[in-house]
């Protein structure tokens, strides 16, 4: 994955993602994002050489139906799953068949920041490599998991791997339908996509509050240095007692200097009440994520944070 803006880091189907992820997949015009509790579904079309919103979709997924983890299959009632996966993209109008890109919530792959970074050589090298790094960190057989990884010359390598019974889980369903996952994405690093139009000079904090979990990423010259997922750390109490270890952390450990913007996803309470929170822990007067500020909007509603991974996952064609 090389000169990525924000992270271009992805999962797929194959035993190694590398072809897929970090050399530029073809990118699909239609995305769909998993959320704990929840399916989006974003469709784009191309309109004098320009793309354009063509739909979007959100559904709530049936209970029971999906367990987000990192050790075992998510889908869990594969009829319920498939329904409501058929049912929001139907409303998205992706009828039939054809490349999808899928964003899988932050708890169901292990993003890490190697420091420093791996180094360069065969692709086998480094993949050797970056699986002695991670085999004492994970909590599943790192030798069978699927793996991509990139880096930013000599400082950090950016890893992202998944058993591929969880990444499976997902596949079977879209395939089920007809539709070919190619690029996938975890919803983080999809995210700080919508962050490289920002052009804020200095480090910046993305923060994915869904419900669920929260991940924290900071971003320095647009390229992730510290990237955290707490499962089962939803309560505003929670959040802004991780977003205070963070910038410690940012702080003591990466030589942060104070943050030059705070960006959130609110996906799990109220955008005002989840920017108070962050604005309270960081000293840093957040905004929300503005999903389709590529296509000139600025709307940051509550709809927008329901579909916002799929939105900027389909939109990065247009960057």
């Amino acid at each position: 994955m090389k000169g990525i803006p924000g992270v271009r880091s992805a999962l797929v189907r194959s035993g190694r993602w590398l072809s897929r992820t970090l050399v530029e997949p073809p990118q699909p015009l239609l995305a769909l994002e998993v959320r704990p509790r929840a399916l989006a579904a974003v469709r784009l079309t191309v309109e004098r050489g320009r793309l354009a919103l063509a739909a979007a979709a959100s559904s709530e997924l049936p209970a029971g139906a999906l367990e987000v983890s990192l050790t075992k299959p998510n889908v869990l009632d594969v009829e319920a799953f498939r329904a409501c996966l058929r049912g929001v993209l139907e409303r998205a109008g992706a009828l039939g068949s054809g490349p999808i890109a899928l964003v899988l919530p932050d708890p169901a792959v292990r993003v890490a920041v190697l420091a420093p970074a791996v180094g360069r050589g065969r692709t086998s090298e480094v993949e050797e490599a970056v699986r002695f790094r991670l085999h004492k960190a994970l909590p599943f057989d790192v030798r069978s998991a699927r793996l991509a990884w990139a880096d930013n010359g000599s400082e950090h390598t950016v890893v992202a791997i998944a058993p591929d019974e969880v990444l499976r889980s997902y596949e079977d369903a879209l395939e089920a339908l007809g539709f070919q996952p190619g690029l996938v994405v975890t919803a983080s690093l999809a995210l700080t996509h919508a962050m490289a139009a920002g052009g804020a000079a200095g480090d910046r904090l993305l923060v994915n509050w869904d419900e669920g979990y929260v991940s924290f990423v900071v971003l320095r010259g647009g390229w992730p240095v510290l990237v955290r997922t707490l499962p089962g750390e939803e309560s505003s109490a929670a959040v802004g007692r991780h977003a205070v270890s963070t910038l410690q952390f940012h702080r003591d450990r990466l030589g942060g200097q104070p943050l030059a913007e705070v960006v959130v996803r609110a996906a799990a309470l109220p955008g005002d009440v989840a920017l108070g929170v962050l604005e309270q822990a960081t000293g840093v007067v957040p905004r929300l994520v503005e999903p389709w500020a590529l296509l000139g909007s600025s709307e940051a509603g509550p709809a927008a944070q329901a579909v916002a991974g799929a939105a900027v996952c389909a939109l990065r064609r247009a960057a």
